[in-house]
């Protein structure tokens, strides 16, 4: 009887350790200001949004919901989203990345130049990257438009992380935040 109690803690230490695969679809239409973001926990899809960027405000909208929310990309969450980035980079192994793009002017020598030179960007970070996480697969798809005017950009990310490397990282993210905004002399009042 007192093996099968061992058994807990053995699941418990497995489902810490077990990997999380995360895949995340992104694609932004430049010339309509609207963009799709989507994530996948193993196989279930998790959320899937809208959002179109307005000034300092990034408005989001769930599939789901018909009421919209508006997030301010300067303030403290980001401040701990840019602190929890810096933690949780070395952790992360990146198995693949995808970038398509679907770009079209009005003139076949623009959009050749625009597409081409696209693709050397992301190239070149896809080469940073691949430098850092050796396992990685990446790939970039250009698809230039000569018929219409279009720019439409998408990425796919597939990473796995362990759920311990998460937890771990969120609270020293947090603890590192915290010691900054105590050292800064930052009082925050509740109105």
């Amino acid at each position: 009887m007192q093996s099968l109690w061992l058994l807990i803690p053995l699941f418990l230490f497995f489902l810490i350790t077990l990997p999380i695969i995360i895949e995340s679809r992104f694609s932004y239409n430049l010339e309509k200001n609207i963009g799709f973001f989507s994530i996948k926990l193993w196989f279930f899809t998790i959320s899937t949004i809208s959002f179109k960027i307005k000034g300092k405000y990034l408005i989001i909208r769930t599939k789901n919901d018909a009421k919209q929310v508006e997030i301010s990309l300067i303030g403290p969450e980001i401040k701990l989203l840019e602190q929890l980035t810096v933690q949780i980079k070395d952790k992360i192994k990146v198995k693949k990345l995808e970038f398509h793009s679907n770009i079209g002017t009005n003139d076949a020598l623009e959009t050749a130049l625009l597409s081409s030179l696209l693709s050397i960007i992301v190239g070149v970070l896809w080469g940073y990257i691949k430098n850092y996480k050796d396992t990685a697969s990446v790939d970039i798809y250009t698809y230039p438009n000569y018929v219409e005017k279009n720019f439409l950009i998408s990425l796919l990310a597939r990473v796995s992380i362990s759920i311990f490397d998460l937890i771990y990282s969120f609270i020293m993210a947090s603890i590192i935040l915290k010691k900054s905004d105590s050292k800064k002399g930052y009082v925050k009042v509740k109105k």
